[in-house]
């Protein structure tokens, strides 16, 4: 009797449980209070954060992991499936396939089955597939990212078979039309698109070959114009005719014409350049070393020196640049004197002549010049567009982290653009009396230069620092140090670090890799590793569950930072 008692208690409670809305905050996270409830009166191991997989019908989904096994659970405490599951692949938010929105129905695997459920917890599908994916109705419009997007059909891969189902789980005839399948009421109808232009368009005409006396004709201009080339025993020769009247208006003697603006021609001839109108006139009375068209300017080049001539072809500068650098539109790097300075398209001098060198950098995202990097006396420093000190000129070397090369999470490098200043740039890295510092992006001092070297990491409120140690074979000893505080979060014993995602950070300290959190703790401990394919990758799975891989060794971390160790071996 008492035994009965016991268990009507438990029932009635876990009964009420279900009942209450449970508490999260904007993020989906749980409170600690009925996430340490449901731990401990249903015995979960682990529970991610609610996500609103559908508002129509509204559904706040959360995974809940027990015994190894994945199920779904709503924000009432309601199980809407029991844990059984290896993976609910219909709810990974790692997916594309989920990118803009939930499916209707869930792709879910056993072991190495697949089967598919409804939204609701039904089976559609057994786990009896070696694949299942849905292809989504094309017409379906999309409004609203967690608005559940309708399916045509669902693939399933049995061997080497493809079925294809109807959402409901009915079999459909196998030449069915994947996105237009009727079985699924139409939303909205796709708009029409016009593919009469495409590349294969067999009915395009090959262009003919026109020649005239002087040549072929290569590139036909307006008015009757073309260029034409000639071949005169191993070489060609290109001029000017005008095909209504077979005129030569550009004698077939030059290697090569370029057109710089309509009704100019820049041609060359033995290394010499002049330039032609498109009547055949000569626009300037002498032949020089190299004519270019920049922005609305040309360059010339005269006896190993640089000038700027305007549209009309009259000089702005005399010949005194010996070299022209980075440009845009209202200014131009130049050098003179083995000096280098900044001059503005139309000869006024903006930056002195007087460094070593001049770099600038352009706004990424904007129209522009940041800053310049200048070099004087061997140091480097910046300067602000109109010449002004940002820094002092001190450094053996300075740059911002944004254009820095760096792994990205997933191994590859992320190549930032050359030279482009993003206005999000966490710091600058320096490098003053042979050792490494940073500053902030006011170009104040934020981390002494105290480091044999530093570099950035995929985080922003981290950067690796190196010390010299001459009892180490390598002659260096890493840490990761938060800049935030200026304080190093592990010891200074390891040769390598990566952020890969999330809150962590893989290391390696000779053959052996782990990982720690932000805080240097080490959540998975050090291994002995036989080859660099043994390293950790980290994923987020589904919304407050993330995963850190290790071949067949799966870490689950959930949105209260529990974790579990999930093995395939």
């Amino acid at each position: 009797m008492k035994k009965i008692i016991i268990l009507l208690a438990l029932f009635i409670t876990s009964n009420q449980f279900a009942q209450t809305k449970l508490t999260y905050d904007k993020n989906g996270v749980l409170n600690k209070v009925d996430y340490d409830k449901l731990i401990g009166t249903k015995k979960y191991q682990l529970i991610s954060a609610f996500d609103t997989v559908s508002m129509k019908p509204l559904l706040v989904y959360a995974i809940y992991v027990k015994n190894n096994k994945f199920g779904i659970l709503d924000n009432n405490a309601k199980e809407i499936t029991p844990a059984i599951y290896d993976g609910i692949e219909g709810l990974n938010i790692s997916y594309t396939t989920v990118m803009f929105g939930f499916h209707e129905n869930y792709p879910v695997k056993i072991g190495k089955k697949y089967g598919l459920i409804s939204n609701t917890g039904k089976q559609i599908l057994p786990v009896q597939y070696d694949y299942i994916h849905n292809e989504e109705k094309r017409s379906v419009k999309r409004i609203h990212k967690k608005d559940v997007v309708l399916d045509s059909v669902v693939v399933a891969n049995l061997g080497n078979e493809e079925l294809i189902f109807s959402p409901k789980g009915k079999l459909l005839k196998k030449n069915v039309d994947i996105e237009n399948n009727d079985d699924v009421p139409v939303i909205e109808e796709s708009r029409d698109r016009d593919y009469s232009c495409s590349r294969n368009n067999t009915d395009e005409k090959p262009s003919v070959k026109i020649t005239t006396p002087y040549g072929n004709v290569y590139q036909k201009l307006d008015n009757n114009l073309a260029l034409v080339q000639n071949k005169v025993d191993k070489f060609y020769f290109q001029g000017l005719v005008d095909l209504s009247t077979n005129k030569v208006l550009i004698p077939v003697e030059f290697n090569y014409i370029t057109i710089p603006e309509k009704g100019k021609f820049i041609v060359v001839k033995d290394k010499k350049f002049n330039l032609y109108n498109e009547k055949g006139e000569l626009l300037l009375p002498e032949t020089y070393e190299n004519i270019d068209k920049f922005n609305k300017i040309y360059r010339l080049k005269k006896n190993g020196k640089l000038a700027i001539f305007d549209l009309d072809l009259k000089p702005i500068t005399d010949f005194i640049y010996d070299e022209f650098g980075s440009a845009s539109i209202d200014f131009m790097v130049a050098k003179k004197d083995k000096k280098y300075g900044v001059i503005h398209p139309n000869g006024t001098e903006i930056i002195p002549f007087e460094y070593e060198n001049i770099e600038p950098y352009f706004n990424r995202y904007e129209t522009g010049i940041a800053f310049y990097k200048v070099k004087l006396n061997a140091k480097e420093g910046f300067i602000s567009k109109e010449g002004k000190p940002l820094t002092e000129i001190i450094y053996e070397s300075i740059v911002p982290e944004c254009t820095i090369e760096e792994h990205s999470p997933y191994g590859e490098m992320t190549m930032p653009i050359d030279h482009d200043y993003h206005n999000k740039n966490a710091y600058f890295i320096y490098k003053k009396d042979n050792k490494y510092g940073l500053l902030d992006n006011d170009f104040k001092n934020l981390i002494p230069n105290e480091y044999d070297y530093l570099q950035k990491s995929y985080h922003n409120d981290f950067v690796f620092v190196s010390k010299k140690d001459s009892s180490k074979k390598t002659n260096d000893i890493m840490s990761i140090l938060n800049i935030r505080n200026n304080k190093t979060i592990v010891p200074f014993d390891y040769n390598y670090f990566k952020y890969f995602g999330g809150n962590y950070f893989m290391i390696s300290q000779g053959k052996k890799l782990g990982v720690c959190d932000f805080d240097g703790k080490m959540i998975i401990p050090m291994n002995d590793v036989s080859d660099y394919n043994e390293r950790f990758y980290y994923n987020k799975i589904y919304k407050g569950l993330e995963i850190i891989d290790k071949r067949k060794d799966n870490y689950y971390i959930d949105s209260q930072k529990n974790m579990i160790l999930i093995s395939d071996k």
